[in-house]
């Protein structure tokens, strides 16, 4: 397959699989087509939709409120209700494996709400050019997040990184 042709596939499942999976109360934080030795790989990183702040830490506060994990039972939902438009819509012209999955405790940060629900958390942040003092690689706290860019405490030095050089970003969950 193309890289063109690989690229509108991304695309068209992206359109076909959001609204199904919305509509069941999850949104789609990720999605990865990946050349396997055999075959294809889709991967969906699913949670449920909420815009509860996430939790940075295991340790438990007083009163707290807990949005429920996705589990496993969510993800078998998930491909219950993909895997029937997937093999209807045939967007995947060669043979895949479907795998639905959690965004687990170091969850990605892919879209600027998801940075927002880190806001005050430490986040591990990969950037694909440099920035600050030349530095492309930071765990800090995530002290604000505004519509282009957010801004990471540093060694309370403050380093503004816009989202489009996001090479990868998670949160850094302490135990």
């Amino acid at each position: 397959m193309s890289e063109e042709r690989f690229a509108e596939v991304i695309l068209k499942l992206h359109d076909l699989i959001v609204p199904a999976v919305s509509a069941e109360g999850y949104e789609l934080v990720d999605m990865e087509l990946k050349r396997g030795s055999r075959r294809f790989l889709l991967k969906l990183t699913i949670d449920r939709q909420s815009d509860v702040p996430y939790r940075g830490t295991a340790a438990k506060v007083e009163d707290e409120i807990l949005v429920g994990a996705v589990g496993i039972g969510d993800c078998a939902e998930v491909s219950r209700i993909v895997s029937p438009i997937l093999d209807v819509e045939d967007v995947i012209p060669v043979a895949y494996d479907l795998e639905v999955t959690s965004p687990g405790v170091n969850r990605p940060l892919k879209k600027p709400e998801h940075f927002r629900r880190a806001l005050g958390l430490d986040v591990r942040v990969k950037t694909r050019i440099p920035v600050g003092d030349n530095e492309i690689f930071f765990i800090a706290k995530l002290a604000e997040v505004g519509e282009e860019s957010f801004v990471l405490d540093v060694n309370s030095r403050r380093v503004e990184i816009p989202f489009r050089i996001v090479g990868s970003a998670q949160i850094e969950y302490k135990f």
